[in-house]
């Protein structure tokens, strides 16, 4: 019998999307998890794919543990062999269907981590991140719907060829909950952050003078109505918060920023942007700011905010979808298609008592979730080695 862990979805996701994804991590942070366990595998590479930072080459095996492919579904497996496929996307699954046909007696497991983004309605905002014809709301309502259809059609179709589904949260359990699924597991994501070593970021040298945002890049985050709340929260209060966002460029933010009509001397001034960032010099920013902004509309599990209480920060939270259960009453959480709920939320963490207290709830979740992250770690590497 032999694993092989696909790697090919994570490259075709982080070009699409950014360099780092929920699912890219979760599949990094898997395979160290085995080889923690001395469990052996090989991974599907791309021909020609070269890692992109030095903690990737040290994590992915070399040439003996790697199988390069320009097509996993031209592959060929032995009876009893197991793909683990850890980040599934719609296009994933099309590729199953196929491998299925091809190699009847490979046993097949997957980890979904979302549907659609799990966002359950359309939201006009989005187009502030799109431009040509997807600027037009009614353009950009067409193609969601067009989306959410073809998923609901094809996905029931197309699951039925994977032998076990893990999924990151319940809510993306129940989101899945179909008569096709023929084994639903739900763990908790794992996160190897911690693990880094802080990198400074320039102009960040000081603590607790910002308000970290990550994945800035992505439509889902909701980034629009976190900086009109943010210039509200300036307008009503007397601060030299600074907001941070990552993932994404200085020159997108200046379109958002345009389409919203917010100063350009206020984003010169209050909003820094960063690129995709090093894991290490995004440690950092955890570890620096005053608390992180995650005010995304859908997750399948929410990654940024487990990341923020191994930082020992707290975060100002969106309601919707996965965060609540991931990280129960600890948080503040707000609503995330209201500027005026979300701007309240940052005055409540103005005031340093409430941080503090916060904080100290912060710092007992994360003992709790550390014990739950180990003890699904051991019952994932069993039901990989088929208990």
């Amino acid at each position: 019998m032999n694993i092989y862990i696909d790697y090919t979805a994570v490259t075709e996701l982080e070009r699409d999307i950014g360099e780092f994804t929920g699912a890219g991590n979760y599949t990094r942070d898997l395979i160290a998890l085995l080889k923690e366990r001395g469990v052996a595998f090989k991974i599907l590479v791309y021909n020609g794919y070269i890692p992109r930072k030095k903690w990737e080459s040290d994590l992915l095996p070399d040439e003996d543990g790697a199988v390069r492919t320009g097509d996993i579904t031209e592959l060929r497996f032995s009876r009893g062999d197991i793909l683990l496929l850890p980040a599934v996307t719609g296009r994933i699954l099309v590729k199953v269907r196929k491998i299925r046909k091809r190699n009847p007696d490979l046993r097949i497991y997957a980890v979904i981590h979302d549907r659609q983004h799990n966002i359950a309605r359309f939201d006009p905002m989005d187009s502030l991140f799109y431009r040509g014809i997807y600027r037009f709301i009614p353009v950009l309502y067409a193609r969601y719907v067009i989306k959410k259809l073809l998923y609901d059609l094809f996905y029931p179709v197309l699951v039925k060829n994977v032998d076990k589904v893990f999924t990151v949260s319940n809510h993306t359990l129940q989101a899945l909950n179909h008569k096709n699924v023929k084994r639903i597991t739900y763990l908790y994501q794992p996160s190897s952050i911690a693990e880094s070593t802080p990198v400074k970021v320039p102009g960040y040298e000081g603590s607790g003078k910002y308000i970290l945002f990550v994945s800035g890049g992505r439509p889902e985050k909701n980034l629009g109505r976190a900086l009109l709340a943010f210039r509200d929260f300036c307008k009503e209060k007397d601060t030299e918060l600074r907001l941070c966002i990552t993932g994404i460029d200085r020159k997108k933010l200046d379109i958002i920023a345009k389409r919203l009509k917010l100063s350009r001397g206020f984003i010169k001034k209050r909003v820094r942007a960063y690129d995709y960032l090093d894991r290490g010099e995004l440690f950092y920013l955890y570890r620096n700011c005053r608390y992180v902004l995650f005010l995304s509309k859908g997750e399948g599990f929410g990654l940024p905010v487990l990341e923020a209480l191994q930082a020992k920060k707290t975060v100002l939270c969106s309601r919707q979808s996965s965060m609540p259960e991931v990280c129960g009453s600890i948080l503040y959480y707000v609503d995330a298609y209201s500027v005026a709920s979300i701007r309240d939320g940052m005055i409540y963490l103005n005031d340093d008592k409430n941080l503090l207290y916060r904080e100290k709830l912060a710092e007992k979740k994360k003992k709790i979730i550390d014990a739950q992250i180990a003890l699904d770690k051991s019952i994932l590497v069993d039901e990989v080695m088929g208990n």
